[in-house]
This record gives structure tokens, C-alpha cells and sequence, in this order.
């Protein structure tokens, strides 16, 4: 009975310390594992940290370039946006007077405008035709000051004064390119001009310029003219000079497209500058509108004398 009670000691002996081998390897392969894992993760964190660090910083000067890039590009924009600003309107004006344009359905008051009968009609009866060309019109605007006085109107009233004036002219045909606010490019006015058989060829204007310090009267004809419109021009100068107090710049010849290849003496009056503030005030006034129709058909009307 001792012996087997030994043996089966023996036998729980064993079982007992091979569970509690068993136990004790179980703990310490747990713990091997427990203390693993973390420095792997660890290692992760910090690569990860590192990592997503460099890409903040590289997002920060992006970012950083991007607004330098925009600012630099925003401040020339700008400047760009006000130098074109202040020139557009004589781009457009020279534009459209070099190349034509459309028509402008806008409505203009021309309640103050002298109005004038349709000479065409009368072509026949008289020996004399005079062509006065309306400079701009419809959608070409010409020269806008800050008071929104707008060149075409200008023009309009101007060329019509100047109508009125040769009209008292028994032997003085008036032919007007325009008589409303309408677009006429410049081969339609050189058309009609030689159609009607005019005599002299007058395209009456304003000037402008970005600083607003030139000022004056200035008489142009083409470069390429050889029918007199030079000594026309000079006369014109001269004539207009006698009549209104302004500074005369004299006469330039341009091969300006309203001017080219007319077959009759052509001229194109600048009659002052609107972007100048005394020139301005001078062209909006009626008495000096007047003295300045009776300067320009009074050089007309020589030119036509000295050629009986």
C-alpha cells in the first residue's frame, strides 16, 4: 500500500511540476510578447511622427510660395489694370478711327444740338461742296472725361456750328457725315464725301493724352497727300488761331485712315485736348464752340477763294 501511495505521488509529483513548468513557461513567453510589441510600435510612432512632420513643413513653404507668387502677380495685375485704365478710352478711339466698328443703339440727348437741314439735295444748285466729317460716333465714344463729357457729342455740336456758319454762304453746299449719334466707319465717310463731289474733305475731332498736361489746336492731314490738303491744313491752322485764344500746335501730317487716298484736300482738325482740364472747360462752352465754328469755315471758305 506504501509503494503505491509513493508511486502515485511520485506520478502527481511529476504532473504537478510539469503544470507548473507548463504555468511558468506560459507567463514568460506572455511577457516576452508584451514587451516586444511595444518597442515595435514605438519605432513606428516616431518614424511616423517624424515623417508627418517633414510633410507640414513642406505644405508651410507651399503654402508660403503661393501667396508670395499671388501677391507679386496681384500687385503687377493692378498696376497693369490702372496704366490700361487710363489709356484705354484713345485706344479705342484711335481704334475704331483706324479700323471701324458698330453701331451703338444707346440713347444720346440732342436737345441742345443745332440741328441742320439735309443739304444733299441741294448738290445741283450750288458750285461748291463742303464735307464736314463728324469725328466718332454710335458706339466709338472717343476721349470720356471725368464729367462724362463724351468727345463724339462734342463733335457733333461743334461740326453743326460750323454748318450753320458756311450755310449763310449762298454759293456753299454742306454735306455732314452725320447728323446723329450714329457709327460710320471710314471708308463709308471717304464714300459718301466723293460721291457727293465735295470740294474739301474737314473731319472735325478732339484730342487726349495720358498726362493731362498737353493742350492746343493741332491740324493734320496725310502723309501720303499730294492734292493740296498740306497747304490746306496750314491755312486752317492760321484761320482757327485768329479766331479762339488757345495754344496752336500747328499742323502734322499722319497717314490717319479717314484722311488716306482722298482725292480731294483732307484735313483733320483737333480742335483741343479733353483730357486737359482748361482745354476741357474751353470746349463745353458755348460762346467758345461759336468763335470756333467761325475759325474753321472762315479757313474753308479762303481755301475755297484762293483756288477761283
Amino acid at each position: 500500500m506504501t509503494n503505491k501511495r509513493t508511486n502515485n505521488n511520485n506520478k502527481n509529483g511529476s504532473r504537478t511540476a510539469q503544470t507548473r513548468n507548463t504555468q511558468n513557461k506560459r507567463p514568460q513567453t506572455r511577457t516576452t510578447n508584451k514587451t516586444t510589441r511595444p518597442r515595435k510600435n514605438k519605432r513606428k510612432k516616431g518614424l511616423h511622427r517624424r515623417k508627418s512632420a517633414i510633410k507640414r513643413r513642406k505644405q508651410l513653404i507651399v503654402l508660403v510660395a503661393l501667396i508670395a507668387v499671388i501677391s507679386i502677380v496681384g500687385i503687377i495685375t493692378k498696376r497693369t489694370v490702372t496704366f490700361v485704365s487710363s489709356i484705354w478710352p484713345n485706344v479705342i478711339a484711335m481704334k475704331n478711327s483706324m479700323t471701324g466698328g458698330a453701331v451703338d443703339t444707346s440713347h444720346v440727348d440732342t436737345n441742345e444740338q443745332y440741328d441742320v437741314s439735309d443739304e444733299k439735295q441741294q448738290t445741283l444748285e450750288i458750285r461748291h461742296n463742303v464735307f464736314i466729317d463728324v469725328g466718332c460716333g454710335g458706339n466709338e465714344t472717343g476721349y470720356v472725361t471725368k464729367s462724362n463729357i463724351k468727345e463724339k457729342d462734342l463733335n457733333l455740336e461743334i461740326a453743326k456750328k460750323v454748318a450753320k456758319e458756311l450755310g449763310r454762304q449762298s454759293d456753299i453746299n454742306v454735306i455732314m457725315s452725320r447728323q446723329e449719334d450714329v457709327y460710320m466707319s471710314p471708308d463709308e465717310r471717304k464714300s459718301l464725301a466723293s460721291s457727293q463731289d465735295a470740294e474739301v474733305f474737314v473731319s472735325i475731332h478732339m484730342a487726349a493724352e495720358s498726362t493731362g498736361k498737353a493742350e492746343g489746336l493741332e491740324t493734320i492731314y496725310s502723309s501720303s497727300a499730294k492734292n493740296g490738303s498740306a497747304d490746306f491744313a496750314s491755312l486752317m491752322q492760321t484761320s482757327i488761331a485768329a479766331f479762339v485764344k488757345t495754344e496752336s500746335r500747328g499742323t502734322s501730317a499722319y497717314d490717319l485712315s479717314v484722311l488716306r487716298d482722298n482725292s480731294m484736300p483732307s484735313i483733320y482738325i483737333q480742335c483741343g485736348f479733353l483730357s486737359n482740364s482748361n482745354d476741357e472747360k474751353n470746349l463745353k462752352d458755348e460762346n467758345y464752340q461759336n468763335e470756333l465754328a467761325k475759325g474753321i469755315a472762315q479757313g474753308i471758305l479762303t481755301y475755297i477763294d484762293a483756288k477761283k
